[in-house]
């Protein structure tokens, strides 16, 4: 949520209409898993005039064809998991003003910070990730937005059928504080999350960190200079029973052209032997691989990363990447693995995307080999606020 100038939203339908076939191996299942899902989200912002709006957004989740996959509702099965489960509930309803500088939304609603590793609303997951709360914009000063969430609850990617209730959804107390400012190179943000968990103290933390992004165009050629730098302490908070204090940094560049570009980077996330770095709110599968064949360990782990992405040259929208993943602890011992991800998505207009994506962890020791193709048909009208 950023507050945005210009003209009030109008009355709009959102529909989101998405099919995935997932073909899973694990060395640690007796059988391959077939998982066919389809989601459909249904939205509907009223404009209600002076600056007012509101919204409601509704999903439902289903597997068809059978269920030749472990969607982690807790009924053991011999396929390897995709975590999308039956579902059927409320996304989004919440109350919103707005001017030219400032932005309060109240209710249920998606929360993205940054690149999304600490707060997401999931998007990947069949049912995404929301809160419930309160949310602040104000554009502060020239270049600048000061963004404030209070939340006090998540609602997770299980969803609202899950039989664990004290998965479906945590009780919080969380402030969420997260300032923007635009320099003449790139844009610098500081942030601070303190969030307090009922249900699962574990997940009780503070985080405060810096983050450096940008990108820069060079020469009449058109090629840009992209990067990320972020750094990140982050503590127990609150209820939680463990103590620690663990650093993050994530460091990228990416250099090139529209139709071809290089990047790399490393991203680090620490442990003590006994507790991890937490990433609980965040987003799961954008970062250290789309498989996700293992949790971060308590060592903690390093994640070096080096691939290419573009468009290509068709009629239609395309895209493509590739991405090589060397995983390893932080605080010694042997590697825990590496991965090669692929993917690419043709836009064939009138709101339909098909895309394919492949992903091939190789444990070296560590956990077991694991392989996963997803293909995705999906279709969207109108825009999600």
């Amino acid at each position: 949520m950023s507050a945005a100038a210009g003209e009030a939203p109008a009355s709009a339908a959102f529909v989101d209409l998405r099919y995935r076939y997932s073909n899973l191996y694990s060395q640690s299942a007796p059988l391959r898993g077939h998982a066919n899902t389809v989601r459909l989200q249904f939205g509907y912002r009223w404009a209600l005039g002076n600056g007012w709006s509101a919204y409601a957004e509704g999903i439902a989740v289903r597997s068809l064809f059978g269920r030749q996959y472990d969607d982690t509702s807790g009924r053991r099965l011999p396929y390897p998991v995709e975590a999308d489960p039956k579902s059927t509930g409320l996304t989004n309803a919440w109350l919103e003003y707005r001017n030219d500088d400032v932005r309060v939304r109240v209710g249920r609603q998606y929360v993205v910070m940054d690149g999304g590793r600490f707060i997401s609303s999931n998007g990947w997951r069949q049912t995404s990730q929301s809160f419930d709360g309160v949310g602040v914009a104000w554009k502060a000063w020239d270049g600048a937005e000061l963004r404030y969430h209070w939340l006090d609850q998540v609602n997770r990617t299980v969803g609202e059928d899950f039989p664990d209730r004290q998965q479906r959804r945590w009780k919080l107390s969380a402030h969420l504080l997260h300032l923007d400012q635009a320099l003449p190179l790139g844009k610098l943000t500081a942030y601070g999350y303190f969030i307090r968990n009922s249900t699962r103290p574990v997940n009780s933390v503070r985080t405060l960190g810096l983050r450096w992004s940008g990108t820069r165009k060079l020469g009449p050629e058109g090629a840009s200079l992209g990067w990320i730098a972020d750094v990140a302490r982050q503590h127990d908070y609150g209820n939680n029973p463990a103590q620690f204090s663990l650093g993050y940094h994530l460091a990228e560049v990416s250099y090139g052209y529209a139709p071809f570009s290089l990047k790399a980077g490393e991203e680090r996330l620490d442990g003590n032997g006994r507790t991890p770095l937490n990433v609980a709110y965040g987003a799961a599968r954008a970062f250290n691989g789309w498989v996700g064949a293992f949790r971060i360990p308590v060592a903690g782990l390093r994640d070096r990363y080096a691939g290419a992405f573009g468009s290509l040259p068709l009629a239609r929208k395309a895209s493509w990447q590739v991405v090589y993943r060397h995983f390893t602890p932080v605080l010694g011992g042997p590697a825990l693995g590496n991965e090669f991800d692929a993917g690419v998505l043709f836009d064939v207009g009138s709101g339909v995307t098909l895309e394919m994506q492949y992903g091939d962890y190789r444990a070296r020791g560590y956990g077991v080999d694991e392989r996963k193709l997803w293909l995705i048909a999906q279709y969207r009208f109108g825009r999600q606020p």
